[in-house]
């Protein structure tokens, strides 16, 4: 697992523990899990994006900037930016 993929896999599960009572939130980021499993660290961080994005849960300023650097690795530094992650960060 490349470098990025594992900051995608780390945030997912910190967001499926913290987030563990909601289901509807469980399963997609499950999914993400399951990208980068697969090799799929790009695919991983736009559909974890997407999920925040859509889903509207606040994200941990840590978590958030874990995303980040994911994202740079990635080279998707813009397409992360664009989901407005950044605007449903909480301290913590």
């Amino acid at each position: 697992m490349d470098p990025s993929g594992a900051i995608v896999r780390s945030v997912a599960l910190r967001m499926i523990r913290r987030l563990a009572d909601q289901p509807e939130l469980v399963r997609p980021l499950s999914t993400v899990v399951d990208m980068v499993d697969n090799d799929e660290a790009d695919l991983a961080l736009d559909d974890i994006g997407m999920v925040i994005k859509f889903s509207r849960f606040p994200v941990l300023r840590s978590e958030y900037e874990d995303l980040l650097r994911a994202a740079q690795q990635l080279d998707s530094l813009d397409s992360f930016t664009d989901t407005g992650v950044e605007l449903l960060i909480v301290e913590g």
